[in-house]
Parts: C-alpha cells; sequence; structure tokens
C-alpha cells in the first residue's frame, strides 16, 4: 500500500482535481463579491444552500459539470496505461496475483475519479458556509430558488433536512466522477491509448448530453442530471441506480479482460 501511495505523488494525478478546485472557488469567491453588499441589507436573500455551486445555476455551474468527464479522468485513472508504458505492469504480475492487480486499478480509478468530484464541491460549499448566513432555504423569501421535484432529485428534503440533500448532491456527480475515470481505463486497457482514454469519456457523455436532449424520455446525460438544480429532465431514481451498476459491472469485466489479454499475449 505504501508503494501504491509514493506513486501518487506524480503531478499529472492530480491536474484534473486542481482545475475542479480553481473553478470552485472562483464560483465562490465572486459569488460573496457579488452579493456581500446585499447582506447587510436583505440577509435572508443568500445562504450557502442556495448559492452553493450546483444550486446556482449559472455559467460556472455549466462549466464544472461539462468538464467533469474529462477533469475525472485527468487523474489516477492513468495509472493503468502508465503502467504499460513503462513496463511496469511485468513486475506485478510477477510479485502479486492478476486479479489482485485488476482490483487495485479498478478501485484507484474509481476512487480518484471520485475525489476529483467531491472535494472541490465540498470546498465551494464550506467557503460560503463560512460567509453566507446559514438559514433554511425558503422557497419565497431566498433569491432564484428554482429547486423543485422537475429538477431535483428528493426536492423536498431540500426544504425540511438541506444539509442531507447536499450530501446527496455532492455524493452523486461524486459516483458518476468514478465511472468516468473507470471508462477511462476501460479504454486504456482496450486500446492502450493515453490520449484516447483520458478523452473518452468527455465525449462519450457529450454525444450522449446531445442525444438526451432529443430523447429525454430515453437517455439520460449523467453529468446533467447530477446538478442538484438540473436544466434537463430527470429520470426516475432507481433507473439511473440500477443503470449505473449495470455500466459499472459492464466496465469492471471489460477491464478484467483486457489486462488479462494485454499480460496473457
Amino acid at each position: 500500500m505504501s508503494f501504491w501511495v509514493h506513486r501518487f505523488k506524480l503531478k499529472q494525478y492530480f491536474i484534473g482535481i486542481m482545475i475542479a478546485m480553481a473553478i470552485v472557488i472562483f464560483h465562490a469567491g465572486s459569488t460573496i463579491l457579488n452579493n456581500w453588499s446585499f447582506l447587510d441589507q436583505s440577509p435572508f436573500l443568500f445562504t450557502p444552500f442556495t448559492k452553493w455551486i450546483s444550486i446556482d445555476s449559472g455559467p460556472i455551474t455549466l462549466l464544472l459539470f461539462l468538464s467533469l468527464p474529462l477533469l475525472c479522468c485527468l487523474s489516477g485513472s492513468q495509472i493503468y496505461i502508465d503502467d504499460v508504458e513503462s513496463g511496469f505492469i511485468w513486475h506485478v504480475v510477477q510479485k502479486k496475483p492478476l486479479r489482485k492487480y485488476i482490483l487495485n486499478i479498478e478501485m484507484i480509478s474509481f476512487f480518484s475519479g471520485f475525489v476529483t468530484v467531491f472535494i472541490p464541491l465540498l470546498i465551494n460549499y464550506a467557503i460560503l458556509w463560512f460567509f453566507l448566513p446559514y438559514l433554511l432555504p425558503n422557497l419565497i423569501i431566498n433569491e432564484n430558488l428554482t429547486v423543485l421535484n422537475t429538477t431535483s432529485f428528493f426536492a423536498n428534503t431540500y426544504y425540511t433536512n438541506p444539509l442531507l440533500f447536499i450530501v446527496f448532491y455532492m455524493l452523486l456527480p461524486s459516483c458518476f466522477g468514478g465511472i468516468y475515470a473507470l471508462f477511462s481505463t476501460m479504454i486504456a486497457c482496450i486500446t492502450r491509448k493515453k490520449f484516447l482514454s483520458v478523452t473518452a469519456s468527455f465525449l462519450f457523455v457529450s454525444v450522449l448530453s446531445v442525444i438526451s436532449g432529443i430523447l429525454p424520455n430515453i437517455f439520460y446525460a449523467p453529468n446533467l442530471i447530477s446538478i442538484a438544480s438540473s436544466p434537463v429532465y430527470l429520470p426516475n431514481v432507481l433507473r439511473v441506480v440500477s443503470s449505473c451498476m449495470i455500466i459499472m459491472s459492464f466496465i469492471c469485466i471489460s477491464i478484467t479482460l483486457g489486462v488479462k489479454r494485454y499480460v496473457n499475449q
């Protein structure tokens, strides 16, 4: 385990999370500066819940969530392709069972994509929590509040237990981030092309976003439905969970077959 941790000292595995953090910090800073003068006059307009980046449906929010499929792949999902290019994979498979190595790269890929999303969203909320009044959101009092059943999962929870709602919308896109990274690893196992593995998730989700706009009742774009104030049609939450489980199972099987094919060739 210490060796795996040592490998993650490479800066290239942190490009995605650094870009995401820059976006959320810029959003939090601009939000506080733009609304600072209103806090003394009408402190009820803004709260950390109403101005959190996933709820504040502005261009910065769309920029972040549209770029997540790319940012999550600029992470530990590159580890397999690096092992192949350096030849390190041949050393590993002689020292440990192949199935354990495959499980390690799957876990590292998913977790790296997960934290690439979770940490920036948490930092954005924490900054706003320090500066904006901690009040329960109110559909009438708060400005431009768009958390409704048509735009958000469990919208009623937002008004009764907003912190639980925020946690859910931190975990949902983070899980999708882990899937983006796993998908990148799968492409790396099949093609062994670094550029393609890094961009594949972004290209696939971009195409899916266009298709979901044409056929919203059949397809959905994971990066758009994971926004707390989603700009698109929301599928049933059970459908989202089941499809994610099926996709992850397919990706993990594909990674296993891809690695075994390369090692045994």
